[in-house]
């Protein structure tokens, strides 16, 4: 079975785990998020989340993947889903950017409930950027 993923941070192309988690994803293309989110970095490591408040902060960019149950499991681990301080697996609608695609979209996406964000380093962000990743620290390089 396969699932279409939204990604928004370190898990898009040329980013820090974009090799790790995503290089055997097929890629569906660019959109946004069709609901407003804040999207805001955390703590020590910089970390990108996605905060489960939707219809707060701005409409945000990332990618559409499409990837198997095995990658799902993959990016669920790296994401602590159903641990504590972890994210949220939940299913948001996607606009993708570019003609000939369909208006909306589901896809899972991976969002950070706000009462386990630690500090806020960077808020009120619609795209993360190369520039926002070379401050980002990967788990275990710290």
């Amino acid at each position: 079975m396969t699932h279409l993923v939204f990604v928004y941070g370190t898990l898009k192309r040329g980013f820090p785990n974009y090799a790790a988690y995503m290089q055997a994803a097929e890629f569906l293309g660019t959109g946004t998020t069709v609901e407003k989110y804040p999207l805001v970095l955390s703590g020590d490591r910089y970390v990108p989340c996605l905060l489960d408040r939707p219809g707060e902060g701005c409409v945000v960019a990332g990618e559409l993947f499409r990837v198997d149950d095995g990658g799902l499991r993959r990016l669920d681990d790296l994401e602590a889903v159903g641990r504590p301080g972890g994210y949220v697996r939940r299913s948001i609608a996607v606009r993708m950017t570019g003609g000939g695609q369909p208006a909306a979209m589901e896809a899972f996406a991976y969002l950070m409930p706000p009462e386990n964000v630690a500090e806020v380093r960077a808020q009120g962000l619609s795209v993360y950027r190369r520039e926002h990743a070379v401050k980002y620290v990967r788990k275990g390089t710290t």
